[in-house]
């Protein structure tokens, strides 16, 4: 957020470019996935996204490419004034329901293929992720109940349930991980990988590694899943990256803290101090 001043005006702007323009360079991390099969990398070897650095390094931007310059004010209200916010939001909180929705079938999935789905501290984590899952289905349909036209006579959801919806998922999700590894446990420890069930180790795998309800070449594959979303590179990336994809936490409760009107609320405390009955 820029504050508004003259003195903002250089870093006000919006531009867009070729990924090949002279002088733009990328520093990439090192990827996450390690180039093993769907099999042994279930996750990272489908869904694994680069991050990087992008260095600018004397690039000519054309007048034609530039959205916005040396205005704050516009630059500050480009989300909020258009929408954009609540549209953007609404699209990551169906993202975040798809991905509780994941461990919750995971989870379940491995309680059940080991005979711990009986014990209470098991469902009490199950039960757990159910919340999540529910309370994110009934936060976006409240902000599609309570979406209204704006100016523009454009849709929107309802922005102060989808602004509670991004900032109660980050934490949440950071449990998610946790549970899959109490379930699991020391089963991710020594998980043969898909080259040992396609070899002469295929009778121990399948004598030794069977669970309740799986073979033994079905639970390797069950629980390569759980380590690529509970204990690989790629799964810690994914925890990082939801708890701040929209920022600081703390920044973020701040701006909702001093974005929302607390004051009806406010006055309904008043009023009942100050009752005669």
């Amino acid at each position: 957020m820029l504050r508004g001043t003259p003195d903002d005006a250089p870093y006000s702007y919006a531009f867009a470019i070729p990924n090949d323009t002279p002088g733009l360079r990328y520093l990439c991390r090192t990827s996450l996935y390690n180039g093993g099969s769907t099999h042994d990398e279930p996750l990272a070897s489908r869904y694994e996204e680069m991050d990087a650095v992008a260095v600018f390094d004397d690039v000519f931007v054309p007048s034609e490419r530039i959205f916005m310059l040396g205005n704050p004010q516009l630059c500050n209200g480009f989300y909020s004034e258009t929408g954009a916010g609540a549209l953007m939001t609404h699209q990551v909180v169906t993202r975040t329901i798809a991905k509780s929705e994941f461990y919750l079938g995971l989870a379940s999935e491995l309680a059940e293929s080991i005979g711990i789905d009986g014990f209470q501290h098991i469902q009490e984590d199950i039960a757990e992720l159910i919340v999540d899952v529910e309370i994110g289905k009934a936060l976006v349909r409240a902000s599609e109940a309570d979406a209204k036209l704006n100016e523009a006579g454009v849709m929107l959801p309802k922005w102060s349930t989808l602004n509670a919806a991004r900032n109660w998922y980050p934490k949440v999700a950071q449990r998610f991980p946790q549970i899959i590894r109490k379930f699991s446990a020391s089963g991710l420890m020594a998980l043969p990988g898909e080259a040992d069930v396609n070899s002469d180790a295929r009778a121990d795998i399948d004598m030794y590694l069977q669970g309740k309800s799986l073979t033994g070449p079905e639970r390797v594959r069950l629980f390569k899943l759980a380590f690529d979303a509970s204990v690989s590179g790629f799964s810690g990336r994914q925890s990082l990256y939801e708890y701040f994809f929209f920022g600081d936490p703390v920044r973020m409760a701040g701006a909702m803290v001093n974005g929302y009107d607390r004051e009806p609320v406010r006055a309904r405390v008043r009023e009942f101090m100050h009752r005669a009955d």
